[in-house]
């Protein structure tokens, strides 16, 4: 344990016993490491492999990183990755257990699950008729109501055969079946079906989690925080209530994914109670300075006073009221300016720099008047983008993306439908696509040069615009960086797997534009910066002014998404918030700061 330094209380946890344990680690405290470095520790005693499980693909990589720094066989010793990928490996191995013969094709946007849920509610009358007649609005309001119950009935762990009794709607009960008989009828899953099918097998094939808890010596979790309801019971189903050395590492301050079912409580009491696990406190922090950390403790006040500052920087914290958004946007400039123009600081290591500085809101439509500005100023910046399916810009890559979602599953009535629409629009190369794909073998051995050539025969040709051209090229070159990502991790390739690896987000590689970042604070989760910078701290904005309406959870997880925001600076932390906004339609609406900044 000599190769990585850690404190007493790491060392204590990376090295405990073969038991149930629970690390309640703090922003900063190093959890990363200790988690890491536990992982290694327990290699060295077996020759069995460990699951690792995360909430981001950033998160394993990050693991898989530092672990690879260290020297460990991470191909054959380890499995990391999201809950969803490592159901994703359950499913292909022993799906045909609970007859998914073969792996669904998963209909990961919310596009496809729109038009899904539309299709469902024209086949249950009793609904369409009331539906027909609504406004455009109420439609769209409508049919996100109805996915977000679906989600949470599989959330739930409900199955077609339970769900009579949890309602006595019927029309809820023939919508939520015409969903899924639409699914299956296309061999396809959402993401929530992952969880529900994987829980389904462990559940109703016990040898087959027995299999599973044979072949791992210990299973780690990180972000524990962010667990929902089917994701800890799958848990429990691969556990069986014998498999004990599990260990949890999270931050209960950091639960912020209320939205999608997340609560802190399945790690804070459910795993303690459940499991008997020992409960460890990490609250060192080294990664912020004195200032942050002393701010960050007024947003959600700390156990045991505060944090143990383990920093030799005093940093900055300032809150500044500008007069209007238009004002804030300029008041961010002129501070980046001159942090710029300065070049170094004795907090900062190395000189100032703008990849070392993030701005962050609750929303991204906050940031649209620092936008123009940086535009204006020539100020190079980028949207830090959460990781997931291609999103191809021109127009003939979408075609070809619909095409091979075709080839590969010929019962995908939603996507023909689709590539219909969009063939009547768009005829150029479309020729020229279908052999591209027809051609494609099923083991993709041949798509990298199959789309080289493609790409090399537009050179010659003449577009009516040199930027549809461009957009075509960037896709194809976008697509071949995801197969190589895939096909760098896979030993037995195939068409089908990268879609679906793709769909899961495992396939995006890490973003490496240049300037400053802006985030909203839910992407920014396990990132940090040397200088960060929070915009639209007003109330109503941060926090949501629904979530001041609906009270309760959403409001603890607002102030849980600001202790966040707070924790992302290493350095230098600035709030700002206008006095007043100008809404979509003119009128001026007064601001107040917001009510976490009442320090």
């Amino acid at each position: 344990m000599d190769s990585i330094k850690l404190s007493e209380r790491q060392k204590k946890i990376v090295e405990y016993d073969d038991k149930p344990i629970y690390v309640k680690a703090s922003a900063g405290s190093g959890k990363t490491r200790v988690l890491t470095e536990r992982i290694r520790f327990q290699l060295s005693k077996t020759k069995k492999k460990i699951l690792a499980l995360t909430f981001t693909n950033k998160a394993g990589e990050e693991i898989k990183e530092r672990l690879e720094e260290q020297k460990v066989d991470i191909k054959n010793r380890l499995f990391v990755g999201t809950f969803h990928s490592f159901c994703q490996y359950v499913l292909e191995n022993h799906g045909s257990s609970i007859g998914v013969s073969q792996m669904p094709h998963i209909f990961e946007s919310d596009k496809d699950r729109i038009e899904l849920i539309s299709q469902a509610i024209e086949q249950v009358p009793t609904y369409y008729e009331s539906y027909k007649n609504k406004s455009l609005k109420d439609k769209n309001d409508f049919r996100y109501r109805a996915l977000n119950f679906i989600s949470k009935v599989k959330r739930e762990l409900i199955t077609d055969s339970e769900f009579h009794n949890h309602t006595e709607d019927s029309n809820i009960i023939l919508l939520y079946q015409t969903y899924q008989e639409i699914l299956r009828s296309q061999n396809a899953i959402d993401f929530d079906d992952l969880l529900l099918l994987t829980y389904q097998l462990f559940i109703e094939f016990p040898h087959i989690s027995a299999l599973y808890r044979r072949s791992f010596y210990s299973i780690c979790v990180d972000e524990a925080q962010d667990l929902n309801n089917a994701q800890y019971n799958l848990l429990l189903a691969l556990c069986g209530g014998d498999f004990k050395n599990i260990m949890m590492v999270g931050d209960p301050k950091q639960s912020i994914y209320h939205f999608n079912g997340s609560s802190s409580d399945y790690m804070n009491k459910e795993f303690p109670k459940d499991f008997n696990a020992d409960v460890f406190e990490l609250n060192e922090n080294y990664r912020s300075s004195k200032k942050v950390i002393e701010a960050a403790s007024k947003i959600i006040s700390i156990e045991n006073k505060d944090i143990i500052a383990k920093t030799v920087y005093d940093g900055e914290f300032k809150i500044q009221s500008c007069d209007d958004e238009f004002r804030e946007a300029q008041c961010i400039i002129d501070k980046i300016k001159e942090l710029i123009n300065k070049k170094e600081d004795k907090n900062i290591e190395g000189l100032i720099t703008l990849e070392k500085i993030v701005v962050l809101a609750r929303n991204k439509y906050v940031f649209n008047n620092l936008e123009k500005l940086l535009n204006k100023e020539s100020i190079p910046y980028h949207y830090k983008m959460s990781g997931g399916s291609i999103k191809f810009e021109s127009a003939l890559m979408s075609i070809f993306d619909l095409k091979l979602k075709i080839k590969l599953n010929p019962l995908d009535i939603l996507h023909k439908k689709q590539l219909e629409d969009s063939s009547k629009k768009n005829t150029f190369l479309l020729g020229d696509i279908d052999t591209l794909v027809e051609n494609l073998k099923d083991d993709g051995s041949n798509l990298k040069s199959s789309l080289s050539n493609f790409r090399n025969t537009l050179n010659d040709m003449a577009f009516d615009n040199d930027n549809d051209k461009t957009m075509v090229m960037n896709d194809i070159d976008e697509l071949l960086n995801h197969w190589s990502k895939y096909a760098k991790n896979t030993d037995k390739k195939s068409l089908l797997q990268f879609k679906n690896s793709m769909a899961l987000g495992k396939t995006s590689t890490v973003n490496e534009d240049k300037g400053i970042t802006l985030s909203t604070v839910h992407t920014m989760k396990g990132q940090e910066f040397d200088i960060v910078f929070i915009i639209g701290m007003d109330d109503g904005t941060f926090p949501d002014y629904r979530a001041i309406q609906n009270g309760g959870i959403e409001m603890e997880q607002e102030k849980n998404n600001l202790y966040v925001a707070f924790t992302r600076a290493k350095r230098f932390l600035y709030v700002t918030y206008p006095l007043q906004r100008t809404m979509p339609w003119g009128a001026v609406k007064h601001k107040t700061p917001s009510r976490f900044l009442k320090f």
